[in-house]
């Protein structure tokens, strides 16, 4: 019986393995997994300079709910954003798409929603920059 690793390597055609080669392998995996990480981080980033934030919301009636927004954006920039009510449940029971203008790099409004019926949140669902 043969058991003697280098005869069985030149029995069935195996080379034998090398660590470093293995090692070196492997580093260069996590490598290139850890830079394509980071790429597709800054590219999801790119586009989404905005700051947005809620300063305050009132509801007003089970009708109407106002929301008051504040947006920090690029000069020049057209930004929409999606501003909603919400009742107990979280279901959205009011929207409005806003644009906000181009000028100044801070800009700052209170929305007021219609509701299907009374609202318990006000808040922005998203924002996006307008081409």
């Amino acid at each position: 019986m043969v058991t003697e690793p280098s005869a069985l390597d030149a029995r069935y055609g195996r080379r034998p393995t090398r660590p470093g080669r293995v090692r070196l392998l492997v580093a260069l995996g996590v490598a290139v997994l850890v830079a394509l990480v980071a790429v597709l981080y800054v590219w999801s980033q790119a586009g989404s300079r905005l700051q947005v934030t809620v300063s305050g919301y009132t509801v007003v009636s089970d009708a109407e709910t106002t929301v008051s927004i504040s947006v920090l954006k690029g000069e020049g920039q057209r930004v929409s954003c999606r501003v909603v009510a919400q009742n107990r449940y979280t279901d959205v029971v009011g929207s409005l798409d806003v644009e906000l203008p181009t000028e100044g790099t801070q800009v700052s409004r209170t929305v007021t929603l219609p509701t299907r019926e009374r609202a318990v949140v006000g808040a922005i669902d998203s924002c996006r920059v307008l081409s």
